[in-house]
């Protein structure tokens, strides 16, 4: 697929470490390769090892970090052996499925892909970050509400939709719960913010495009994405803008065309329910207890 937007040009990175998660494809490479075409060392975080290593070879100035966001095991293991500063850490990485199943811990897919596994991993690895920390959503937050009754479908009825818009909902109120501890952190010791930023990359043509349980809505898709989508190259415009742009804290960045589909990114809304501080400490409760991670309390007013 052609992109349409003009391409995007990054300020100077030499000098400065990348992590990318889900670096080996899509929207992943489109940023890992844009970082080290500005001059950044580009870690590229990945559970296939030898993609990671031909994406290590095709960017020069990269180096590999094996991870698996559905093994918290494999996430310690990551953590433990990140070697160097990162100036900016992009949460990228995510799946889809069609059928309820569970990683290694027990969490539902979904969930546990997109947003246990990267709430833990940025926990573990934070003393190491020096700049921002961007997370990948969707407009499929908008989809469903977060069940913390049942969150890994065990007892009730598992849909794609669901289970996608329940983890992409999590990452929004993950984000929202980064940034207001970061923010009580730098206020307490007199240090440098880390900026928090959230982005998504609207209709755009990636490897999970196709993986609903029904065949021929994964055809019409394809064939549609085509026309309402875009490259996965101009989607990764929205996550680029997050990472270096100066925004306002905590800002969504998104396609500014029709229904966020496609388009030049810029700033767009999020539901009631992403912006609701009250369900961000809810859901950060939930993620600590199930991953064994955390960062300081906010201090309540």
């Amino acid at each position: 697929m052609r992109n349409i937007l003009q391409p995007f040009s990054l300020p100077d990175q030499t000098g400065r470490t990348w992590l990318v998660t889900g670096a080996t494809n899509g929207l992943g490479k489109e940023v890992a390769a844009a970082a080290a075409g500005a001059g950044a060392h580009v870690i590229v975080a990945a559970r296939d090892t030898q993609r990671a290593q031909r994406v290590q070879r095709d960017l020069g100035n990269a180096s590999v970090l094996p991870l698996d966001l559905a093994n918290l095991s494999s996430i310690r293991a990551a953590a433990d052996s990140l070697d160097r500063p990162v100036d900016v850490l992009v949460n990228n990485a995510g799946t889809v499925s069609g059928n309820r199943t569970e990683t290694a811990d027990g969490f539902e897919l979904m969930l546990g892909t997109n947003a246990l596994g990267p709430f833990a991993l940025t926990n573990l690895v934070l003393p190491r970050v020096r700049e921002r920390v961007v997370i990948v959503g969707s407009g499929a937050h908008r989809w469903r509400s977060m069940d913390f009754e049942d969150p890994h479908f065990r007892r009730r009825r598992f849909s794609f939709v669901a289970g996608y818009g329940q983890s992409k909902l999590a990452d929004m109120l993950w984000g929202l719960g980064l940034s207001r501890r970061l923010a009580e952190g730098a206020r307490e010791t007199g240090t440098q913010r880390i900026a928090v930023q959230l982005a998504h990359p609207g209709w755009a043509q990636t490897n999970l495009q196709n993986h609903s349980p029904w065949p021929l809505i994964n055809k019409w898709v394809g064939f549609a994405a085509h026309f309402g989508g875009q490259s996965a190259s101009d989607g990764a415009q929205n996550i680029l803008v997050a990472a270096t742009r100066d925004l306002p804290e905590c800002s969504y960045v998104g396609p500014s065309g029709r229904g966020e589909l496609k388009g030049a990114p810029v700033l767009v809304g999020r539901s009631q329910a992403a912006s609701d501080p009250d369900l961000a400490e809810r859901f950060w409760a939930f993620a600590s207890a199930a991953t064994g991670t955390d960062l300081p309390r906010v201090r309540q007013s």
